[in-house]
């Protein structure tokens, strides 16, 4: 059995939260006697809280072979580096995606301690987290889970000192692909010098924000071939404003780790293993 769905938060927490993903799989006896396939997953432009209400993933970055650090919840910054997830056989996976620079206001974390890693939320938060740990897995619906982790979230919310600035409204145009992407527009946008922005935005974000265009356009790319397995490659790089294919493939190697091709031979064996119980997630 495969759930998938996607939640919109609260209206007093959009300019902090983006949406709420349940992910749940439970494996059969039979299915998890199997070998697992792994899922990929490349980086995207988001930072994000992940709860693990009942069984934890093993997740293992790629390059590496010691599997990362587990916790029932954990902050995840931004990411770099694919990780290569197998889940057990009742895995629940409750994410939390935040606006740009939504997660350093509601935590006050300066995101550049975050990048391409993770925290256990409960080290960063204290034991208020704990309550919700005990009551998720108790939860009789996934749309429970969702109210017990927004309201734990919109009384995190209420405490929080950081305002939403201009530079964060920016951020969020970022996220569009194809937008304009002068550094100089930007930063006036914000209100900002260009060494002032590119500061803020690191503190905010973690990352340069060059560095988050990049990652931007790499997973407009990735979207594409979803959408369509037979485009080209050659016309998914121009469309993405690509200055030939060998950059597209450059920035897969970079944030993938192999070929473009082998990073969906690898996806497509996670599906046809699920297949046909898997669901694409849709909006509630």
């Amino acid at each position: 059995m495969v759930f998938s769905s996607l939640y919109t938060p609260h209206p007093s927490l959009q300019s902090f939260i983006r949406y709420y993903h349940i992910l749940h799989v439970r494996l059969d006896a039979r299915t998890a006697g199997s070998a697992l396939p792994v899922k990929p997953y490349p980086p995207a432009t988001e930072q994000c809280l992940y709860f693990y209400p009942y069984d934890q993933p093993h997740s293992v970055k790629a390059g590496h072979t010691l599997p990362e650090g587990a916790a029932p919840a954990i902050i995840v910054g931004q990411p770099l580096t694919r990780m290569n997830i197998t889940i057990n056989p009742n895995y629940l996976m409750l994410k939390v995606s935040f606006q740009p620079g939504g997660l350093f206001r509601l935590l006050g974390v300066p995101m550049h301690l975050l990048v391409d890693g993770h925290a256990d939320l409960e080290a960063v938060t204290g034991n208020t987290v704990r309550d919700l740990h005990d009551r998720l897995p108790e939860a009789d619906s996934y749309a429970a889970m969702i109210r017990l982790v927004d309201t734990f979230l919109r009384q995190k919310a209420a405490q929080c000192r950081q305002p939403e600035l201009p530079i964060d409204r920016v951020a969020r145009q970022m996220l569009q692909p194809m937008g304009h992407h002068q550094l100089d527009k930007f930063a006036d946008d914000a209100c900002l010098s260009v060494r002032q922005f590119e500061r803020k935005f690191r503190e905010r974000l973690g990352i340069s924000p060059k560095l988050f265009l990049r990652i931007t356009r790499f997973r407009e790319a990735y979207r594409l071939r979803e959408l369509n397995p037979t485009r080209s490659w050659l016309n998914i790089a121009y469309d993405c404003q690509y200055y030939d294919p060998n950059h597209l493939i450059k920035d897969f190697q970079q944030f993938a780790g192999p070929s473009p091709t082998q990073l969906f031979d690898d996806e497509l064996a996670h599906r046809a293993f699920f297949a046909p119980s898997a669901l694409r997630p849709h909006l509630r």
